[in-house]
């Protein structure tokens, strides 16, 4: 895959950036299903607040991106999972596609 022309984060202060995350692994979408796609787009982030010393925590906001309306509850679940009380800010909007034909992506602000 061509590198593309932005940063996966950029930190300003002690505020991170955190770029659009899609269920890539290994150069490819995890799946064509909506839940495993949304599951490794959390990963994607997780590494990288990991690789920044921070967790999932630290995530103040997060805007996350979907291709059907109807994915939003099987998004609520899963995000739910992994992110707890007191949950970041979110907004959800409905896209009409995302890159490499994703279904869900999520891009986050964190606060180390």
């Amino acid at each position: 895959m061509a590198k593309l022309p932005f940063s996966s984060f950029r930190q300003a202060g002690n505020i991170y950036f955190i770029a659009g995350q899609i269920g890539f692994k290994d150069g490819a979408l995890v799946s064509d299903d909506f839940e495993k796609q949304t599951s490794q787009a959390i990963a994607n982030l997780t590494e990288i607040l990991k690789q920044n010393g921070m967790t999932i925590e630290n995530v103040v906001d997060v805007t996350v991106f979907i291709t059907e309306q109807v994915d939003l509850p099987a998004f609520n679940e899963v995000y739910a999972k992994e992110f707890k009380e007191p949950y970041p800010a979110r907004a959800a909007v409905t896209v009409k596609a995302l890159p490499f034909g994703a279904k869900v992506e999520l891009k986050a602000v964190a606060v180390k």
